[in-house]
C-alpha cells in the first residue's frame, strides 16, 4: 500500500504471533483503504512466527513495542504515530465485513467525536452458526484527545456524550474458538491474569468483575465471581445500571449450567430490575425457556419464547443496543432458528397446532445444525401426526434447504443424516405404538418424497395394497440402508420376491437390511420362516432367506415368541441347504468342523440335531449334538436352552402319574441327604432313579428319558 498524505483514518493494529488470521484481516481492510485515504499503522509486540513478514507487505509504519501487560499501552502507543482525522482499531484474529457503506458514510460526514461497532465472536473455525454480538468502541475522533485506558478489554473513557451506533459495521472475530484447548487456553489465562491484577486495585469494579466472568469460565473460582459481582448489583454499587444487565444474565447462565437453587431468583430479578435490557430480554428468556422445556412447563416455554422473538425482532431491527455492556450471547439466527422450532413444539403439546404451522413456515433450513435438524423434523412429526393439517409444501421446502450445501456441504450431509434418522423412526412399530391417538401415521408426513428419499419412497409402499406397484416402488430405491424395515416388510409380506431380479445385493447389504428389520419390527420370525419355506433356488434368494433367519435368531425373544420352534427348524433347514454349497463335502466332516466360523459350527450341528429327531425320534443324539454345537459357539446358547427347554416340556407332557409320583418321592428322600452322603450315589444308582433321572434333572443336567 502506498501511504497517504493527510489522511482522513489511521487503522491502527498490535499483533503477536498471529500468523493463523493475519493475512485475512489485512487483506479484508483493502476495500475501505481502497475507498478513503487511509493509513496503517502496526505494532508488532514479540512476533516469531513469521507475522511480521506479512505486516511489511500491508503496513504503512511498522514498529516494535515491548510487550508489558497492559493493553491500552500498546495501543496508544499506536495512536501516537497516527496521522489521520479519526482513528480505527482492528484486531488481527478479525476482519472487517464487506458491507463498508456506514462507516464510510459516517468517517466522510459525520460530527460525532467517536463510535461504536459490532464484534461478532464465533465459537465455531468455520465461523458460521452460533455466534455472540457486542458493541466495541473501536472509532474515535483524534482531535478528541481520548485515549484507551485499562490493562485488557481496553476502552476510551466516557465523557458522557453518547458515541454513534454502527450497527451495520460489523468485524467477524474467531479469537475465542478453542479458547480452553492447546496455546489459545494461554491466551485465556493471560486475559484471567490481566484482570485480577485489575480487580486487586479495584475490587468493586463492575466492568472488571464482569470481563473475569466472560473470561474465567473454567476458573476454579467462577461461581463465587459470579456470586459477587450479582451482590454488588444488588447493592447498587457504582456501575449497576451499566452493567447489571449483563451481572444478571451471567448469573443466569451459570446457575443453569450447575443447576443451581439460585436460578429463578436470578431469573425474577434481571425481568424486574432490567425488563428493556436486551440481555434479559434475549439471553435471560431464551435459558427460561429453556428450563421451561426441560421441566416440560410449556406455557411457560410460551411465555418466554414469544417474549424472546420480539426481543430479537426488535434488535434486528435496529432496538436500542447502546446499553449492552457486552456481548449478546443469544442473538444469532441459529439460536433464534432454534428456539422458533421448539416453541413450535410446545404449541402442539398445548392445543394450538395452527400457531405451529406458522412458526415452522418462518423455519430457514440452511441455517439449521444437526441437533436443530432433529428438532424440526420432530416438530414437523408431531404437527403431521396430531393434526389434519396440510403438511406436504412445508415438507418440501424445509426438505429441499435441508440438501442444500450450506455453508457446507459436509454440514448439508449431517443435516440430512439426523433427518433420516428421525424420519425411519417413525415406521418403527414402537414410534406407532407410542402414539395411539394420533390423527394419522407419521410416516404418512414423508410421502411427498415419493421418489426423492427412501423415507418417501417407503411410506408409499406402506399406502399401497398392490404388488406390481410396490415392486415398481422399491426399484426406485436407490439406498438400501436408507429404506425403513417397515416398508421391505410389507413388500415382502404381499409376495414381492426379493431381492429384486434385477437388482442383486452384496452380502453386507443384506446383513444391514436383515438387522434393520430384526430391530424395527416385531414380525421377522413370520417372515424369516416364510423365506424359507418359499424361498427360490438362485443364489440371491439362498441368502437372503439365511440372513433373515439369522437375524431373526439372534434377535427372538425366546419366551414370548410363539414361533420359535418354527424359527429354529428354519434354522437347520437353510444351514443344511447352504453349508454344502459353501464348503466341500471332505470339510463338512466333524473332525474338520472346527475350521469353519462358529456359526457355521452351530449350524452344522443344528441341521444334524434336526435330522436325528425327525428321522427317528432318537432324543439323546439330538440333545447331543445340540450340546456340541454350543459348545462350538457359545452366543447361540438361548437358542439351545429354549430347545432343550421344549424338548423337556414334551417329555413332561408324556409322562404317566405313577412315574410323576415316583419322581416325587425321590426329590423328597434327597433332600433329606446332604449331596455328599454316600446313601445320595447310592440312590442315584438304584434303577428307580434312573426311571425318573430326566425328570429331577431336566436336560440341562445332562438327564435323558430311559
Amino acid at each position: 500500500m502506498r501511504k497517504q498524505k493527510n489522511p482522513l483514518l489511521t487503522i491502527g493494529m498490535i499483533f503477536r504471533d498471529d500468523i493463523r488470521s493475519l493475512k485475512r484481516c489485512l487483506e479484508a481492510l483493502r476495500p475501505l483503504r481502497d475507498a478513503l485515504p487511509c493509513e496503517l499503522v502496526m505494532a508488532d509486540t514479540g512476533s516469531v512466527d513469521g507475522s511480521r513478514e506479512i505486516a511489511v507487505r500491508y503496513a504503512d509504519i511498522l514498529f516494535d513495542f515491548p510487550w508489558v501487560d497492559d493493553f491500552s499501552a500498546a495501543r496508544n502507543a499506536v495512536m501516537d504515530r497516527a496521522a489521520g482525522k479519526w482513528f480505527l482499531t482492528v484486531d488481527s484474529d478479525e476482519y472487517l465485513d464487506g458491507d463498508i457503506s456506514e462507516l464510510v458514510d459516517f468517517l466522510c460526514g459525520s460530527s460525532e467525536s467517536r463510535a461504536m461497532v459490532i464484534v461478532r465472536n464465533y465459537v465455531t473455525a468455520e465461523m458460521n452458526g452460533q455466534y455472540s454480538d457486542s458493541w466495541a468502541g473501536r472509532l474515535v475522533r483524534m482531535s478528541s484527545g481520548l485515549r484507551y485506558q485499562g490493562r485488557i478489554h481496553e476502552n476510551f473513557p466516557d465523557t458522557g456524550a453518547r458515541p454513534a451506533m454502527l450497527g451495520r459495521t460489523v468485524f467477524h472475530h474467531d479469537g475465542y474458538v478453542g479458547m480452553n484447548q492447546g496455546a489459545d487456553r494461554k491466551k485465556r489465562a493471560r486475559n484471567v491474569a490481566l484482570l485480577r491484577a485489575s480487580l486487586a486495585e479495584e475490587p468493586e469494579n463492575l466492568r472488571h468483575l464482569t470481563q473475569l466472568i466472560e473470561s474465567g469460565r473454567e476458573e476454579p473460582d467462577y461461581l463465587e465471581v459470579v456470586r459477587r459481582a450479582a451482590a454488588l448489583v444488588e447493592g447498587k454499587k457504582p456501575g449497576w445500571r451499566e452493567y447489571g444487565p449483563a451481572v444478571f444474565r451471567h448469573a443466569v447462565f451459570a446457575a443453569r449450567r450447575l443447576d443451581l437453587p439460585e436460578l429463578r431468583d436470578w431469573i425474577r430479578r434481571a425481568e424486574e430490575w432490567f425488563p428493556d435490557s436486551f440481555f434479559t430480554r434475549i439471553d435471560v428468556a431464551h435459558t427460561a425457556f429453556v428450563d421451561s422445556w426441560d421441566r416440560e412447563d410449556w406455557f411457560g416455554c410460551i411465555h418466554y419464547g414469544e417474549d424472546f422473538l420480539r426481543a430479537e425482532e426488535d434488535y434486528r431491527s435496529g432496538g436500542n443496543k447502546r446499553e449492552l455492556s457486552g456481548a449478546l450471547m443469544m442473538a444469532s439466527p441459529a439460536w433464534e432458528q432454534n428456539l422458533r422450532i421448539l416453541l413450535a413444539s410446545a404449541y402442539m403439546k398445548t392445543g394450538h397446532p395452527d400457531r405451529t404451522g406458522v412458526l415452522l413456515e418462518r423455519v430457514d433450513g440452511r441455517e439449521l445444525g444437526v441437533s436443530q435438524t432433529r428438532n424440526l423434523t420432530l416438530a414437523l412429526l408431531e404437527l403431521h401426526a396430531g393434526t389434519n393439517l396440510e403438511t406436504g409444501s412445508l415438507l418440501l421446502r424445509l426438505y429441499d434447504e435441508l440438501c442444500q450445501p450450506v455453508p457446507t456441504q459436509e454440514q448439508a450431509d449431517e443435516r440430512m443424516a439426523a433427518f433420516w434418522e428421525l424420519a425411519a423412526g417413525s415406521f418403527t412399530r414402537e414410534y406407532r405404538k407410542d402414539r395411539e391417538e394420533i390423527c394419522r401415521p407419521g410416516c404418512t408426513l414423508f410421502a411427498p418424497l415419493t421418489g426423492r428419499h427412501e423415507a418417501g419412497t417407503a411410506s408409499a409402499i406402506l399406502d399401497s395394497a398392490d404388488t406390481a406397484e410396490i415392486t415398481e416402488l422399491l426399484r426406485a430405491v436407490e439406498r438400501w440402508d436408507l429404506l425403513p424395515a417397515a416398508a421391505l416388510t410389507r413388500a415382502m409380506s404381499f409376495g414381492v420376491p426379493f431381492p429384486l431380479a434385477d437388482r442383486p445385493l452384496k452380502l453386507e447389504e443384506m446383513d444391514v437390511l436383515a438387522d434393520r428389520m430384526a430391530r424395527e419390527d416385531s414380525g421377522l420370525t413370520a417372515l424369516a420362516v416364510r423365506a424359507v419355506e418359499e424361498r427360490p433356488e438362485d443364489w440371491q434368494g439362498v441368502i437372503w432367506a439365511r440372513e433373515l433367519v439369522l437375524a431373526a435368531v439372534q434377535s427372538c425373544d425366546w419366551e414370548r415368541d410363539e414361533r420359535g420352534m418354527d424359527l429354529c427348524r428354519a434354522f437347520a433347514r437353510i444351514e443344511g441347504d447352504v453349508l454344502p454349497r459353501y464348503y466341500s463335502e471332505a470339510l463338512l466332516r466333524e473332525e474338520n468342523i472346527d475350521v469353519l466360523p462358529p456359526i457355521h459350527r452351530f449350524g452344522w450341528y443344528a441341521a444334524r440335531a434336526f435330522q436325528a429327531l425327525e428321522a427317528g425320534g432318537n432324543a439323546e443324539e439330538y440333545v447331543c449334538l445340540l450340546r456340541m454345537g454350543l459348545a462350538s459357539c457359545p452366543g447361540m446358547k438361548p437358542v439351545v436352552e429354549f430347545l432343550l427347554d421344549r424338548l423337556e416340556r414334551n417329555w413332561r407332557r408324556q409322562v404317566p402319574t405313577e412315574l410323576l409320583a415316583l419322581a416325587e418321592q425321590v426329590r423328597t428322600i434327597l433332600a433329606a441327604y446332604d449331596p455328599s452322603d454316600p446313601a445320595v450315589a447310592a440312590l442315584k444308582a438304584s434303577p428307580a432313579y434312573q426311571k425318573v433321572a430326566y425328570l429331577i434333572e431336566g436336560t440341562d443336567g445332562g438327564g435323558l428319558p430311559s
